[in-house]
């Protein structure tokens, strides 16, 4: 378990990242790929199959040069390359607003100032974002409950509990929306998806698996096999280590993101070899979680993936 813990606490020390490409235009601006499941669809969305489609997370939700991280606009803005999950990250304010934020403060993110556990909404809604460049942007600090209501029919959210923040009113907030079939919540320790399920039986749950021991554990957690969605790090596994997940009904997320002096991310733009993306997923990756999406998707894009997704919409 300390293993799993430090590995995990390593991954959210190394994503602290920031990418400075030149990210290629959309083939249109005004298509969007949308993901939308079937009322009580999401558990068999997650599971595993053979005929499997890849898939990109969107880390902090896909933030690029003129888009912020965890803004509603700037995950929009990614669904004009292609479907995905957002990895979104969740903070609660003094006055128990549930705000997407990843820091512990304002500072680097915004135009204000503080630790979010100090500050309420009516100082916070005032905020402008800023980008990974430090460039003030025209977007604003959204609400979870925006958040929530955004995805229906748009995309999967994976949700990253801040430190301090009450899973239980997110949990609420989720259920209040209707947004269950598009929620899913990452947990960092064994101990704490045990307890997000308990808290949100029906809610996929994202589980580090570092090695075989980590894989029993998690089977003998009580965690329903249907529930689990299986985190292997920011590092390749063997192929064999994947057929095990994958012999468990489980679907796989990798991280390529990081900083990018050290993350699988910054060795693919460094040495200009995206289609590595797509031997990650013939390996056994179902899902890759980083910071580079417009080149992920390119790789992986598959024109089978209609079951789900409604191809190509032009927005309104």
């Amino acid at each position: 378990m300390h293993k799993l813990l430090s590995t995990l606490l390593l991954y959210v020390f190394a994503s602290i990242a920031v990418f400075a490409e030149d990210v290629p235009a959309p083939v249109d601006e005004n298509a969007r790929y949308y993901i939308e499941i079937p009322k009580g669809g999401l558990l068999d969305f997650f599971k595993y199959t053979p005929m499997r489609v890849p898939m990109v997370s969107h880390h902090r939700g896909g933030p690029v040069p003129g888009y912020p991280e965890n803004a509603i606009e700037t995950m929009d803005h990614a669904l004009k390359y292609g479907p995905g999950l957002m990895e979104v990250d969740v903070a609660q304010l003094k006055d128990g607003t549930l705000i997407l934020m990843h820091d512990y403060t304002v500072d680097r993110t915004t135009t204000g100032t503080g630790k979010f556990k100090d500050i309420t909404w009516d100082y916070v809604k005032k905020l402008k974002l800023k980008d990974n460049d430090g460039t003030v942007t025209e977007y604003g600090v959204p609400l979870l409950r925006d958040v929530l209501k955004w995805a229906k029919a748009r995309a999967i959210l994976t949700l990253d509990i801040k430190r301090g923040t009450d899973f239980k009113k997110v949990v609420e907030l989720v259920q209040e929306t209707g947004a269950e079939d598009y929620t899913a919540a990452i947990a960092y320790t064994l101990k704490q998806a045990v307890a997000f399920n308990q808290m949100a039986p029906d809610m996929p749950i994202t589980v580090g698996m570092m090695d075989a021991d980590d894989i029993a554990a998690v089977e003998e957690s009580g965690i329903p096999s249907d529930r689990v969605i299986a985190w292997t790090g920011t590092r390749e596994k063997s192929a064999e280590f994947y057929r095990e997940i994958h012999g468990k009904g489980w679907r796989v997320i990798m991280g390529t993101l990081g900083r990018p002096d050290r993350s699988i991310d910054g060795q693919i733009a460094v040495n200009d070899n995206d289609q590595r993306y797509l031997e990650i997923f013939q390996k056994g990756a179902d899902v890759i979680a980083t910071d580079r999406f417009w080149a992920v998707k390119k790789q992986i894009q598959n024109p089978n993936f209609f079951f789900f997704v409604k191809k190509q919409i032009t927005a309104r």
